[in-house]
């Protein structure tokens, strides 16, 4: 080997005068990667062919074709909506996903089987490299004919709340909820959605900044079977939010985006029935006449104004994320000037990205972001603590989510101004 390397090592030394070229090949870094959902539901016991007492890890499983649900995650159960929203990521255009599989326990204890995974120190928390987080089982229906939907609203409730809880507290992860379904219209009509106002009551005192909610639910192609199954639309929506991420950016709100795989909606919503909607944060899933089915909507389940959007707040976990992955080789270096000019130039250089691929307002760095870090933010108290603070700020894009055409009459003839804005 070493007369190997010397051989090369000759070869590549210049021994006449003259010019040399070498073409040196960049040393690749890993993607930093967006919109990778985890998936949590039930699954059978036992995987196809396993003998009975086969003891089977339920550890999470990575996949990037759907494919792959069948030999790594095995079969759903019967009733949830697990491999439903699996697929429908993928249709969407996702690359990349985890499925977290529990085994079926008792109808009663399912609520308690998922929301342990969410109280802190669960299982869910030692996932790395996932942003979105999918709980398409928390309704199921009853595996026994006639197969109803099978769903307490309070503890429905209850394990959206623990789920938001468990993305504030994780800090770099986005909920993507299901609304309540409305058979039999107990929960609203197209002329007065109760669902409304459970909403608001339940969410008003919260402020859940960190996750977004879908309504209605969407019929799709069935697994198996002819006629079409009515499903949650977080995992269809997961698949939108990874391919809006990989085709624009994380800050390109998901929205305005077919719905593919959708063939029917459970209820069609008319511009009265959304208006009282979206002021309570529910993103709405349209039909319209030669568009197909959209997501016609990009708000958080938050009352922050600064945390409305869906893609403002993801951008900021998305730093966030980027920081914990980009500035662990920081840790434990000399806290003084040195360090300072290194964070603030690698954080500057992120900042500066943003706005090149058109994530932040203004045309200069001085509009669009800054980023300080210097003997200010970092005073003796603070650096005999042992600690290094750095202020970055960004000046996100809001999304256009009203456009108002305005037109005015005059003897000169009639003008109109296109006018853009979130109001």
């Amino acid at each position: 080997m070493a007369a190997i390397n010397q051989l090369y090592a000759n070869a590549a030394r210049p021994r006449a005068p003259g010019v040399y070229v070498e073409t040196v090949a960049p040393e690749r870094t890993p993607a930093f990667r967006t919109g990778v959902p985890v998936f949590v539901g039930f699954v059978e016991e036992r995987m196809e062919g396993e003998e009975q007492g086969a003891d089977r890890p339920t550890n999470y499983c990575q996949l990037t074709y759907w494919e792959q649900f069948a030999e790594r995650v095995g079969r759903a159960v019967l009733g949830g909506f697990l491999a439903y929203a699996v697929r429908g990521f993928f249709v969407n255009g996702g690359e990349s996903c985890v499925v977290l599989p529990l085994r079926e326990p008792e109808p009663a204890r399912r609520f308690t089987a998922l929301a342990q995974l969410f109280r802190q120190g669960g299982r869910l928390e030692d996932i790395a490299d996932i942003d979105l987080v999918c709980v398409p089982d928390i309704v199921m229906e009853d595996s026994q004919p006639p197969r109803k939907l099978v769903f307490d609203q309070a503890h429905v409730f209850e394990l959206q709340r623990q789920i938001l809880e468990h993305c504030q507290r994780m800090g770099d992860r986005f909920a993507i909820l299901d609304s309540l379904p409305i058979f039999d219209g107990k929960y609203g009509t197209q002329a007065e959605l109760s669902l409304e106002r459970a909403l608001e009551e339940h969410w008003r005192e919260l402020v859940p900044t960190d996750g977004a909610l879908y309504f209605p639910w969407i019929r799709v192609a069935p697994l198996a079977g002819s006629d079409p199954q009515l499903v949650p639309p977080c995992g269809h929506v997961a698949g939108i939010y990874a391919r809006t991420d990989a085709q624009i950016g994380v800050h390109k709100a998901p929205a305005n985006e077919i719905v593919e795989g959708a063939v029917d909606l459970e209820m069609q919503l008319t511009d009265a029935d959304q208006s009282g909607l979206n002021e309570a944060g529910v993103n709405c899933i349209r039909s319209f006449p030669g568009r197909g089915i959209r997501v016609w909507g990009a708000r958080t389940l938050s009352g922050l104004p600064n945390w409305r959007y869906v893609n403002v707040r993801r951008l900021f976990l998305t730093l966030i994320r980027w920081i914990e992955h980009n500035t662990h080789d920081l840790v434990f270096e000399p806290n003084g000037p040195p360090l300072w000019d290194r964070v603030r130039d690698r954080l500057g250089a992120y900042c500066y990205e943003l706005l090149q691929h058109g994530a932040l307002k203004g045309r200069r760095p001085a509009e669009a972001f800054f980023v300080k870090c210097d003997a200010e933010t970092n005073p003796l108290e603070v650096r005999m603590a042992g600690q290094l603070i750095c202020d970055v700020g960004l000046a996100p894009i809001m999304p256009a989510e009203f456009v108002v055409v305005r037109i005015t009459q005059s003897a000169a003839g009639t003008t109109a101004a296109v006018l853009t804005g979130a109001f």
